[in-house]
């Protein structure tokens, strides 16, 4: 069964229970005295989930359609991977595949070039494994509801950006190209360019990480952002649809 043996506390009721408590100020008198009684019966009360539970025909019956439809579509095979693509630092194949897919759909998006892509390693949760690649594998690989953000930087913050992947040891990028030396960039290049104070960039990520999310707090404080209604991981599953086969690859965009 797929939650076997696990427990579930009664969540709303717990909520309830506890605005009463802060309700009541904590005035000493039999009513709160009730709640506080409450709130101790409803925290000892669990419901278990095992196979002692007889499945509901009716509601198998319910879902049925339903489930049909979603494994049929979770199923569907968009390309073929020729290896496995993992994660790793300071670059990967899976963080290169994704950053590039993302770089790639928000140029589209903005109808201008975008200069860099960055995400988070351990957004990936899987790796890409060799052979058919479903969206059901996408979704293992992406499971989250991030949207495409867009994020402008002048170049002192483009390479205070820099020292921040390096930091961290890398990061999954795209339009960039540098050196971490003992925990410094070094050798900054976007788009085969110096990086320049007199130029401005776009950066294209998640809204997890331009929200506060990550190690990268130069993303938090961008001269302009721009949140588009894309998903990445649609981004990524009508990228695989168009190409026949992926392989794992790395370019030294990172190095160390």
């Amino acid at each position: 069964m797929l939650y076997k043996s696990i427990y579930y506390k009664l969540p709303a009721l717990v909520l309830v229970v506890l605005l009463l408590v802060s309700c009541a100020g904590f005035t000493g008198d039999d009513s709160e005295r009730d709640v506080i009684h409450d709130l101790n019966r409803v925290q000892k009360e669990y419901l278990r989930i095992d196979d002692s539970i007889e499945p509901d025909e009716e509601m198998k019956a319910f879902i049925k359609d339903y489930a049909s439809d979603l494994f049929a579509y979770m199923g569907r095979k968009l390309t073929v991977s020729t290896g496995v693509i993992e994660r790793g630092q300071p670059e990967s194949p899976l963080g290169n595949l994704t950053a590039d897919i993302l770089r790639n759909r928000a140029t589209r998006e903005m109808g201008t070039q975008v200069d860099v892509a960055i995400l988070n390693r351990g957004g990936l949760r899987i790796p890409i494994p060799e052979g058919e690649v479903t969206v059901g594998t996408v979704y293992e690989l992406m499971p989250f509801e991030n949207h495409i953000t867009m994020l402008r930087f002048n170049g002192r913050q483009m390479r205070q950006l820099a020292n921040e992947l390096a930091i961290e040891g890398g990061e999954p990028v795209s339009g960039l190209r540098m050196r971490i030396d003992n925990g410094r960039a070094t050798d900054l290049l976007v788009n085969g360019q110096p990086v320049s104070d007199q130029k401005e960039y776009w950066v294209a990520t998640n809204n997890w990480l331009a929200d506060g999310g990550g190690p990268l707090p130069t993303l938090w404080s961008p001269l302009e952002r721009r949140d588009l209604e894309v998903m990445i991981r649609d981004a990524f599953i009508e990228y695989l649809v168009h190409v026949p086969e992926i392989s794992p690859f790395t370019d030294y965009r990172i190095r160390d």
